[in-house]
């Protein structure tokens, strides 16, 4: 699931800021706030109003009906219909089904593609597990944020989705997306109308990153008119009022999400930054050692700290915040290379070296022949 974020250079209010696609998520505590209609107010934009029909995300195409009939009917026994179906919706399976967090979509949608993130694998399972007898939920998982740079100040945060099915012998989780969930990462069960909006969100999302601000608007309020306690669609939707330069409104829409969830940090991150922005210091100097505490654990923010450092040629603090960026990330080349670059200033020329290769190996394939030449040019031409 996504939610967007600033990294704490500015809100970006003129320019902008999981698994699903939207702006930063880390829920921290159960909702606190019951469910209450609410108006967003109104986009202030010279475009016509985008409408979002509605739509039922577990709703079972003629495919699906023949796949259960074809694999799973046959059998009365709940056990064997679920270990049936399991097997064959696997990579391995009949349906060989593809984990991609780039695609949120409804359970017709993900069978059709055999693919989706999270939320698409989840409403697929879900509608087939339950039309096969089952008992089927969604279940939210509170692992560690995994953060993915985006662009210019524009950081996602993802969080993630999985579907815990019950039987009369046991429970079993349905996840097929290769994240290491350990035992003891806390989980809670959400009801459809939560998943619904989880779903909204990411595709609201999605317009809001290519700036389309009204039709990311629509779905951000069709996500609030799903579910009053998602938190989500208001920090997304605080998010494109700022980038809209509506800053009461995003501050609006942030305090709703922090009325839901005290502790929705993304939300605190970006009032903060609503707040700078209108000069209201005493408010800001309220939320700053929290949201502080919240932004060392983003490895872009920790970037940009280690960039403000490199500027003022204190090489090994840049280093330090560096390294602990990657400890959080270890995945992303930019980081790695910005750790070469460093190091190479401050005549580490053998760990620079290492710095570079790593980075070469993450890079995209259009990049790695650009990182087989010298370092030294890397960095002059940077």
């Amino acid at each position: 699931m996504k939610k967007l974020n600033d990294i704490a250079g500015g809100f970006l209010p003129a320019a902008l800021k999981g698994l699903l696609l939207a702006a930063v998520i880390a829920l921290g505590a159960c909702a606190s706030l019951q469910p209450g209609k609410v108006t967003p107010p109104p986009l202030q934009v010279a475009a016509p109003a985008v409408q979002v029909a509605d739509i039922d995300i577990l709703e079972l195409s003629p495919a699906m009906r023949e796949f259960l009939e074809d694999y799973v009917f046959e059998y009365d026994s709940p056990q064997t219909r679920l270990e049936l179906l399991t097997l064959a919706i696997t990579s391995s399976g009949i349906l060989n089904f593809k984990y991609d967090e780039s695609r949120t979509l409804t359970a017709a949608e993900a069978f059709e593609a055999r693919a989706g993130n999270c939320i698409g694998f989840a409403n697929m399972m879900i509608a087939l597990a339950r039309a096969a007898g089952l008992d089927a939920h969604y279940q939210e998982v509170f692992i560690r944020p995994e953060w993915s740079d985006y662009e210019d100040d524009t950081v996602l945060l993802f969080n993630h989705v999985n579907v815990l099915i019950e039987t009369s012998r046991m429970s079993w989780v349905v996840d097929v997306s290769g994240i290491d969930i350990r035992p003891t990462e806390r989980r809670r069960i959400i009801d459809d109308s939560y998943a619904k909006a989880l779903y909204l969100n990411n595709i609201a999302v999605e317009s809001l990153l290519v700036n389309d601000l009204p039709t990311a608007y629509a779905y951000m309020r069709k996500a609030i008119d799903a579910n009053a306690t998602a938190t989500d669609p208001w920090v997304n939707l605080g998010v494109l009022y700022g980038r809209n330069e509506q800053l009461d409104d995003a501050a609006f829409a942030f305090n709703r999400a922090l009325a839901i969830d005290p502790d929705e940090h993304s939300a605190m991150s970006n009032l903060y930054e609503v707040y700078i922005e209108q000069g209201k210091l005493d408010f800001a100097r309220e939320i700053e050692a929290r949201v502080e505490r919240y932004r060392r654990n983003n490895p872009y923010y920790l970037l940009k700290l280690s960039d403000q450092a490199l500027a003022n040629k204190q090489y090994r603090e840049s280093i330090e915040l560096l390294k602990s960026a990657i400890e959080k990330k270890d995945d992303d080349y930019k980081l790695h290379f910005a750790l070469a670059k460093t190091q190479y200033l401050y005549g580490k020329l053998a760990a620079a070296r290492k710095s570079l290769l790593r980075a070469r190996e993450l890079a995209p394939s259009d990049m790695v022949a650009d990182y087989d030449r010298p370092l030294e040019e890397l960095v002059d031409e940077r």
